[in-house]
């Protein structure tokens, strides 16, 4: 990896560290132009995105089953509704 890749690799884990990025992920990233393939650097990517989107629609559908509000629509929530 070139110093100039190297060196957007590490603003970019610095970045990703004052954000509170979890462990793995800047696992991930770290070990990124160490000699792993980077074909296996964006399947960890890609894998901690898809962990992390359904952990997040897990907790959101948690939310919105046990709120004492009701839910509002797609469309309702863009201003918009589904009676036009």
């Amino acid at each position: 990896m070139d110093s100039l890749k190297r060196e957007i690799v590490g603003e970019v884990y610095r970045t990703l560290v004052l954000l509170g990025a979890d462990n793995r992920l800047l696992g991930t990233i770290g070990s990124w132009g160490d000699g792993i393939p980077e074909k296996d650097v964006l399947s960890g990517l890609q894998a901690w995105n898809e962990a992390t989107l359904a952990e997040i629609r897990e907790r959101i559908g948690h939310y919105e089953k046990s709120s004492p509000h009701p839910v509002y629509s797609q469309a309702e929530a863009r201003g918009t509704s589904a009676r036009a």
